[in-house]
């Protein structure tokens, strides 16, 4: 496995969906690759960093009615 195949790995890795064959073959990666590590450790706290922050905020309803309606208005503009 080369660095860019690692790289577009990480995310199924972190939330075990790689297969299995894959995940051995990046963990190999990983013992030979200082910069490989690095990256994975940095993208792994970034992720949980912003799901911590990540927090459900309440949209209230005329909010979404105003961007619904937006939305058709510049949807009907485009078809006309």
């Amino acid at each position: 496995m080369v660095c860019k195949e690692c790289i577009d790995t990480l995310g199924d890795y972190l939330d075990g969906s790689l297969r299995e064959d894959l995940k051995l073959e990046l963990d190999e990666h990983f013992k030979d690759c200082p910069p490989c590590v690095a990256f994975f450790n940095t993208y792994k706290k970034t992720t949980r960093l912003c799901k911590d922050a990540l927090t459900e905020v309440s949209v209230p309803e005329e909010v979404w009615a105003g961007i619904r309606s937006h939305l058709f208005e510049k949807i009907r503009l485009q078809i006309s």
